[in-house]
């Protein structure tokens, strides 16, 4: 007996061992400098497409490759703009948007329209014909409780911009509260813009501070007297085709098999840092947990799942283009390789490389999922691994968002952000190989179960809802705060802070807990961005934060980003 159960714990250890050298393989191709960091656009990215579609046609599956069109390269040609009479030079003065659309025309009126925001609760063009005009809008929308109630869709950039098009505006002026225009980059979102659309120091625009500054309750827009413009500029952008891969599982039910459990993960990441780099561009960002770690994960599970395949079918899907904004995803919602209709949920691990080994917790979020369903997939986990849950939009934006939007539940699989995120230390080294090897057994079991369900739960819109407070300031400031998604209402825990940063500066590190920032009281990250969006940069704070039971306070100056 003794010898019979030495030899279970060998083969058991072997599997495992088996496991994680499966796991290494991958990882080790996938975030190697041979594919240059899976850049978009890049050769790296296509190359991790044909190594993912070539494991899965070894598996015998059926595998689709799809590519759709991504804007890699931009330039600005033959550029000139004349503001009130005055020749702005561009990259210095004024700049366009990397999304602008082409334009030339002269004397065009400017009227300073808020926000730019033309919906139901917020109409700023309610006393002004935009069309034939140019629209100055600000960037940035203030706390202001008449716009609390806009959706957070409206309030996007680019949608603003859309509409402001439709009105039949002849380019946009996007007013920035600092001294200088953005940088010409790609721009997340629409390959292009209908209109030009430039960014502009709203100091160099005569009077639009102080109207911007009067908005408290209403909108403010006003035609600005005097104030014309001549602009000519074209744009030309450079494509590239980017893949998604899928493979298909076959149920093992008649009749269930026409239904799918799509498990995805994206395989992207940011190549060399040019856009998204937290710490500079210029050398290779390896992405081993963001995010060849989900798409090693995927990998493993096919192989699991196949040996014995639950009642529905599995779809593995492997999205290019997340870091850009969602656009694989987004783009196989539109052009799905299976009917919308029989996508009865979608599990997405996107960082699931960095279990802590003193603190084993995976968090698993619940978009549109039943609370029951997620109550019970939490009870799957084996002893030692907790499950750390929210449902709604608190885990982050990801590919499963772009599920949510087709009213398809989702689970996100996720093991928390770190301060090597989207730095070049992103390393395979710094994985936490055996977890992961925990973390597929999981996963494979919740899948499992998912897809043997008699039925399952249509999408649920009340945890769907996006239960993050609106910060639609928040995002200007730059603090440097790395969040430790833990539960708990006791205060904002940090993990630790990134490399230069002012809460490097004012003394934060990993396990402290923000309990106030300004004169607000900090229960969670949602206080806490909410505190920060009421700032801006060169604005004094104090910080109150607990270290060992002990409360600390520093004051900061913030910057913006």
């Amino acid at each position: 007996m003794h010898h019979l159960f030495l030899s279970v714990i060998t083969i058991v250890l072997a599997a495992q061992n088996t496991v994680e050298q499966r796991f290494l393989k991958d990882l080790n191709y996938l975030a190697g400098p041979e594919l240059e960091c899976r850049g978009n656009g890049g050769k790296g990215l296509d190359m991790a497409a044909d190594y993912i579609q070539t494991a899965y046609q070894g598996l015998g599956l059926e595998v689709d490759r799809q590519t759709y069109p991504f804007v890699n390269k931009i330039e600005r040609l033959n550029a000139s703009c004349v503001l009130a009479g005055k020749e702005l030079i561009f990259g210095k003065d004024i700049e366009t948007f990397g999304s602008s659309g082409d334009g030339n025309f002269e004397d065009a009126p400017i009227v300073f329209a808020g926000f730019g925001l033309n919906v139901s609760e917020w109409n700023d063009f309610s006393g002004v014909d935009a069309k034939g005009k140019v629209a100055a809008i600000s960037r940035r929308i203030p706390d202001i409780g008449a716009v609390k109630g806009v959706a957070r869709s409206d309030l996007a950039l680019h949608s603003r911009i859309r509409r402001i098009a439709s009105l039949g505006a002849l380019a946009v002026l996007v007013l920035e509260d600092g001294p200088a225009p953005a940088r010409l980059k790609r721009e997340e979102g629409p390959l292009t813009q209908p209109i030009p659309v430039l960014s502009l120091p709203i100091a160099a625009l005569e009077g639009a501070k102080e109207l911007l500054e009067s908005i408290t309750d209403k909108p403010v827009t006003k035609k600005l007297q005097g104030m014309t413009m001549d602009l000519n500029v074209q744009m030309r952008q450079a494509t590239a085709q980017l893949p998604n891969v899928t493979a298909i599982l076959p149920g093992s039910d008649p009749v269930l098999s026409g239904e799918y459990i799509v498990v995805g993960a994206h395989m992207d990441h940011i190549g060399m840092g040019e856009r998204h780099s937290r710490s500079g561009a210029g050398r290779l960002h390896p992405g081993a947990d963001d995010n060849a770690s989900g798409t090693a994960m995927l990998m493993e599970l096919a192989r699991r799942l196949k040996t014995s395949p639950p009642k529905r079918s599995l779809l593995f899907a492997h999205f290019s283009g997340e870091e850009e904004g969602l656009l694989g995803s987004a783009h196989w919602i539109q052009c799905p390789t299976a009917p919308i209709p029989s996508l009865k949920f979608m599990v997405n691990f996107d960082m699931v490389g960095r279990l802590d080994a003193d603190k084993p917790v995976l968090h698993v979020g619940g978009l549109g999922a039943a609370k029951a369903m997620l109550e019970q997939s939490r009870s799957l986990a084996p002893g030692g691994l907790a499950i750390g849950s929210d449902l709604g939009f608190a885990m982050g934006g990801s590919d499963h968002m772009s599920f949510a939007t087709a009213r398809i539940p989702s689970y996100f699989f996720f093991t928390g952000i770190h301060t090597e995120y989207h730095t070049p230390q992103d390393t395979v080294d710094r994985l936490n190989i055996p977890g992961m090897t925990r973390i597929a057994s999981y996963a494979a079991k919740v899948i499992q179960n998912l897809a043997d369900a008699p039925e399952l739960p249509p999408f649920d819109p009340s945890t769907a809802q996006n239960n993050e407070r609106r910060h639609s300031g928040g995002r200007r400031i730059a603090f440097g705060t790395v969040p430790d998604f833990s539960e708990g209402k006791d205060g904002f825990r940090i993990t630790g802070t990134t490399p230069g940063s002012t809460a490097e500066g004012l003394g934060l590190k990993g396990g402290d807990r923000i309990v106030s920032f300004g004169e607000k009281p900090v229960a969670d990250i949602y206080d806490f961005m909410e505190a920060l969006g009421a700032f801006r940069g060169g604005d004094r704070v104090t910080v109150k934060w607990i270290r060992d039971g002990q409360e600390i306070q520093a004051e900061a100056t913030l910057r913006e980003r």
